[in-house]
C-alpha cells in the first residue's frame, strides 16, 4: 500500500528522479514533500514595527514568542518601534514618534526638544494564511495607537492572500479614522527560490496608502501633508533572518528607510548550547543495601557529592519505616539551577535510580526555597528499578511517583543521618539602572551604577536581604519629578520617586527580613519587615492557598507602611500633594491590602492573577494582570488597574496600564540558571493603583518551582 501511494505521488509531482529505483527514489519524494509543507513565505513588517508593507499593514504576523526592535525614518517622523508576537494570532508593537522640527509649546524651552508622541498598536488575527497552507487568505483586525494621546489613532480589517509557487502576497484591507477607506499592499520575492542566501529574501514592495494626509485632523505635523500619489512603493531585505532594511519612495516625493531586527526569544533554547550542564547521572552506580558493606556515613557521602555535582544541595537525610515496615529515606532539597519541572523530575529520576540502597522501600524528595519547603514527590523504588532496567518509560515513572504536598518526619520514629545549614551571607554584584521616558527636560532620563547585595539566612529559614547602591552616571539631577502637563492631584506616592533616584553617594536601597512558612494541606505564610525599597519600608504579611497540581490559588496580603526620607535613613508623614504645579505637605500614613486570585491556563500558557483592595495612595479597586510564558523561560505581562483615584490626564481619567517581562538569563549562558532579569513601565508614571514592594511574593516564589 504505502509503496503505490508514493508511485501515484511520483506519478503527479513535477520533481526530478533518479534513474535508479528503490531506497533514493522514495527519499527524494520524502524530502520534496517535507520542503513543500514546511516552505513559508517570509513575513515582512512596516514602518510601525507590524506585519504589514510600508505604511499600511497586513494580515500577516512572526511567530509565537518573537520579540522585535526598529528604528524607521519616515519624514517627517522618526519612530523607535518594539514587536511582540504575544500567541500566535495576537500581535502588539508600541512607537516613540518624534515630530522633526516642531516644537512642544511647553516642554521644549525646558529641553525636551522635538515634539514627540507615545502609541501602542495591536492586531488579532482569528485565521493566519499558514493555517490553510496559503489555500486561504488571512483575517486580522487591527487598532493604531489606542493608548496615550490617540493622535494617530485608526482601525482597520485586512485580508491576505499568499501566493506560495508564485513567491508573492497580496492584501486588501479597509479602514477608519487614520487609515481611511480602502488600503492594498503587495510583496514579490524574485530569487526566493534560489540557492543565494543573500538574495532569496530580497521583496519588491508597493502599496496603496489610504491615508489621507491634506486633512489637518489625521496629519499633525505640517511638513507630512504633501501628497503627490497614493501609490508608495520600494524594496525589503531580510539578512541573515534576523536583520530587516527597508527602502521606500512614499507619498510620491520623500524617501523613507527603516531597520529593524528581531528574534524568538519565546522558544529559543539558548544562544550557546549548554555544554557545561552535566548530564544526568548514570555512574558509578552502587544499589548495595546499608549494613556492614555501605554503613549510613558512607550512604550519606555516596549522595551528597553527586547530587551537588547535578546542581541540588542536600540540606537534610531521614530514615524511617512506613506502615508496611519499609525502609523511607527523606531527602530535603534545594535546587540551585533548574528552572524547569520537568527537568528536576528527569535528573532525580536518574540518581535515585543509581545511587539508592535496595532495601530502601520509598524516599521522599522535599523541595525547598527560601527557607521552606514547597512540595515533595514520593518515589516508590520498585518503580524506580524498573525503570532502570528499562521496564517503564519516565512518563509512567512519573504518574507512579507523584509531587504531592509536604509532610514531615515524626522525630520520635525517625532518626537524621544528616543536616547542614544554608549559607549565613552571600555576596552579589550587578547593575543599577533606573530610567524615565518622557520627562520634561528631555525624552530619556537615565542614572547608572552599580549594586552590592548581601544576603542569606538566618537561622536556617530566615532570610535577609541588604541592597547597596552607588550611582556613577546621571542626567536626572534638574528634575523635580512633577508633570508639566498633567501634574497629579492625588497624594504623591510614587511621581516623587524621582527624588530617591537623584541621591549622591552610597544608598542603602533594601535591608528588610522575611520568614516562610509552609503550614500544610497547601497553605503558606510569610512575614517580612524593614526597608523594601528606596522609597517605602515597614511590615508586611501574606497567607496564600496553594494546593500542589492545582491551576488555581487564593491568597490575601497587607502592609503597614512608612515613607523614607529623601536623603539619609529615616522615615516620614509628611507626603507631597500638588494643588495646580504648588507643591504641599500633607500627614499621610500609606497602607495595602488585598485579596488575590490566581489561576493557570496551562494549555494556552497564560496566567491570569486579580489583585483587589486598597492601594497605596488610599484608592480602592481591582488590578488585572495577564501573564504569558514561553517555553524559553521568558515571560510578559501586561496589566490594567482600576480605581477610585480620578486622577486625570488631558481631562480624562488614567487607569493604571503597562507591560512587564522577565527573562532567564541563562539563554546566554553554557549553563542552566535560575537568575532572571526583568523591567516593567507604566504608560504614565501616576499615583494611582500604586502598590509597594514587600519582598517576593508566595505564588510566584511557589509557581516558578512547579512550573
Amino acid at each position: 500500500m504505502h509503496a503505490l501511494i508514493l508511485f501515484l505521488i511520483a506519478l503527479v509531482c513535477p520533481i526530478p528522479v533518479c534513474a535508479e529505483d528503490g531506497l533514493m527514489r522514495d527519499l527524494m519524494i520524502v524530502d520534496y514533500w517535507n520542503r513543500r509543507i514546511y516552505d513559508r513565505m517570509p513575513v515582512y513588517f512596516n514602518n510601525l514595527l507590524l506585519g504589514g508593507y510600508f505604511n499600511m499593514p497586513s494580515a500577516r504576523m512572526g511567530e509565537d514568542g518573537e520579540l522585535g526592535a526598529g528604528y524607521a525614518w519616515v519624514d517627517p517622523y522618526i519612530h523607535y518601534n518594539l514587536r511582540i508576537q504575544l500567541i500566535k494570532y495576537l500581535e502588539i508593537s508600541g512607537n516613540y514618534r518624534i515630530f522633526k522640527g516642531v516644537d512642544d509649546p511647553i516642554l521644549t524651552p525646558l529641553g525636551f526638544g522635538d515634539l514627540s508622541d507615545k502609541g501602542a498598536n495591536v492586531k488579532f488575527s482569528p485565521f493566519t494564511p499558514e493555517d490553510s497552507g496559503y489555500k486561504l487568505p488571512g483575517i486580522a483586525f487591527g487598532f493604531e495607537d489606542f493608548l496615550g494621546t490617540r493622535n494617530f489613532k485608526a482601525r482597520y480589517v485586512a485580508l491576505t492572500k499568499v501566493f506560495l509557487d508564485y513567491n508573492a502576497e497580496i492584501t486588501l484591507g479597509y479602514g477608519q479614522q487614520r487609515i481611511k477607506g480602502f488600503f492594498g499592499g503587495i510583496h514579490w520575492l524574485p530569487f526566493r527560490q534560489t540557492c543565494c542566501a543573500y538574495l532569496k529574501n530580497f521583496c519588491l514592495c508597493a502599496e496603496y496608502d489610504a491615508i489621507p494626509y491634506h486633512d489637518s485632523q489625521v496629519e499633525l505635523h505640517p511638513k507630512g501633508r504633501r501628497k503627490k500619489t497614493p501609490i508608495n512603493f520600494g524594496i525589503k531585505w531580510r539578512l541573515f533572518d534576523q536583520f530587516d532594511l527597508s527602502l521606500s519612495y512614499i507619498r510620491g516625493h520623500k524617501l523613507a528607510f527603516s531597520a529593524s531586527t528581531f528574534y524568538n526569544f519565546g522558544n529559543t533554547e539558548g544562544f550557546i548550547p549548554k555544554i557545561d550542564d552535566p548530564l544526568p547521572y548514570n555512574a558509578p552506580v552502587n544499589n548495595q543495601p546499608i549494613g556492614f558493606l555501605r554503613p549510613i556515613d558512607v550512604l550519606v557521602q555516596d549522595l551528597i557529592l553527586p547530587f551537588s555535582e547535578q546542581g541540588f544541595d542536600i540540606l537534610q537525610i531521614w530514615i524511617s519505616y512506613n506502615e508496611c515496615y519499609q525502609k523511607v529515606l527523606r531527602l530535603r532539597l534545594l535546587n540551585n539551577i533548574y528552572r524547569s519541572e520537568c527537568i528536576v523530575r528527569d535528573r532525580l529520576n536518574h540518581l535515585l535510580m543509581a545511587l539508592i540502597p535496595e532495601d530502601i522501600g520509598e524516599v521522599v524528595a522535599v523541595i525547598e526555597a527560601e527557607g521552606f519547603p514547597v512540595h515533595e514527590y514520593l518515589f516508590r523504588m520498585p518503580y524506580v528499578r524498573d525503570f532502570a532496567e528499562g521496564g517503564m518509560g519516565a512518563f509512567e515513572l512519573n504518574l507512579l511517583n507523584p509531587m504531592r504536598e509536604v509532610t514531615y518526619p515524626d522525630p520520635f520514629t525517625s532518626s537524621q543521618l544528616f543536616r547542614t545549614y544554608r549559607d549565613l551571607w552571600n555576596l552579589e554584584i550587578f547593575p543599577k539602572t533606573n530610567a524615565f521616558f518622557g520627562s520634561s527636560k528631555g525624552k530619556f532620563k537615565y542614572a547608572l551604577g552599580v549594586h552590592l547585595g548581601i544576603n542569606g539566612f538566618i537561622f536556617d529559614d530566615i532570610y535577609y536581604s541588604t541592597l547597596l547602591g552607588y550611582t556613577f552616571i546621571s542626567n536626572m539631577r534638574g528634575l523635580t519629578g512633577i508633570d508639566r502637563l498633567n501634574p497629579s492631584q492625588i497624594v504623591n506616592v510614587r511621581t516623587d520617586i524621582v527624588q530617591y533616584y537623584k541621591r549622591k553617594g552610597v544608598t542603602l536601597d533594601e535591608a528588610y527580613v522575611q520568614k516562610y512558612w509552609n503550614v500544610g494541606r497547601g497553605w503558606f505564610g510569610r512575614l517580612a519587615a524593614g526597608l523594601f525599597e528606596e522609597e517605602y519600608g515597614g511590615v508586611a504579611a501574606e497567607v496564600l492557598f496553594f494546593p500542589v497540581n492545582s491551576c488555581w490559588a487564593i491568597g490575601a496580603d497587607g502592609a503597614y507602611l512608612r515613607k523614607r526620607t529623601y536623603q539619609g535613613l529615616g522615615f516620614t508623614n509628611r507626603f507631597r500633594k500638588l494643588k495646580g504645579f504648588q507643591p504641599h505637605f500633607v500627614h499621610f500614613e500609606p497602607r495595602q491590602y488585598f485579596l488575590n486570585l490566581y489561576y493557570n491556563w496551562v494549555e494556552a500558557q497564560v496566567n491570569f492573577k486579580v489583585k483587589i483592595g486598597k492601594f497605596l495612595a488610599n484608592d480602592y479597586g481591582a488590578r488585572f494582570e495577564l501573564m504569558r510564558f514561553f517555553p524559553s523561560g521568558l515571560q510578559v505581562s501586561v496589566w490594567y488597574t482600576y480605581t477610585n483615584a480620578h486622577d486625570r490626564i488631558n481631562g480624562k481619567v488614567y487607569y493604571d496600564k503597562g507591560v512587564a517581562f522577565s527573562m532567564p538569563l541563562d539563554i546566554f549562558y553554557t549553563h542552566s540558571e535560575r537568575d532572571r532579569w526583568g523591567y516593567g513601565m507604566s504608560a504614565w508614571l501616576r499615583d494611582a493603583g500604586v502598590t509597594a514592594y514587600t519582598g517576593q511574593a508566595l505564588y510566584e516564589l511557589i509557581s516558578e518551582l512547579r512550573e
